[in-house]
């Protein structure tokens, strides 16, 4: 198959039929969607159409439903993912401040474990009982 230039090939394109089937037919892309199949097949019976146009007018149909469910899945993913997202960024918030929190009690105790060492080297400084439990903290 030989290859076309980039420009014959957009031209070849703006040059194809439209995608709905047949002018026959004057049922949009939308009522050709949301319209139940026993009401498709009952109309095209009805306009007596060939075999070829209502198999074209079913494929345009599946087309159609097709591109919908697609569309549909893209705006649901883009959607859980900017629901992620935020879940995300929650969640690095969570940890900063439990990082914070974390890091202050952390401080808290250094400096109650300095103190108590304080305490305790001053009762042994002035002679005075440190009871035998709290000799081993």
């Amino acid at each position: 198959m030989e290859k076309m230039p980039h420009e014959s090939r957009k031209d070849a394109r703006k040059n194809l039929a439209p995608l709905s089937p047949s002018p026959i037919l004057d049922i949009s892309d939308d009522e050709l969607v949301t319209i139940s199949v026993r009401d498709l097949n009952r109309q095209l019976k009805l306009r007596g159409l060939t075999r070829d146009d209502i198999v074209r007018m079913k494929q345009r149909r599946r087309t159609l439903k097709n591109r919908g469910y697609a569309a549909s899945c893209r705006i649901k993913r883009i959607e859980q993912k900017d629901e992620l997202e935020t879940e995300k960024t929650q969640e690095w918030r969570d940890m900063e401040m439990m990082r914070d929190d974390n890091n202050r009690v952390r401080e808290e105790v250094n400096l109650l474990r300095a103190r108590y060492e304080a305490l305790k080297k001053f009762a042994l400084a002035h002679e005075i009982a440190v009871p035998h439990e709290l000799e081993t903290l």
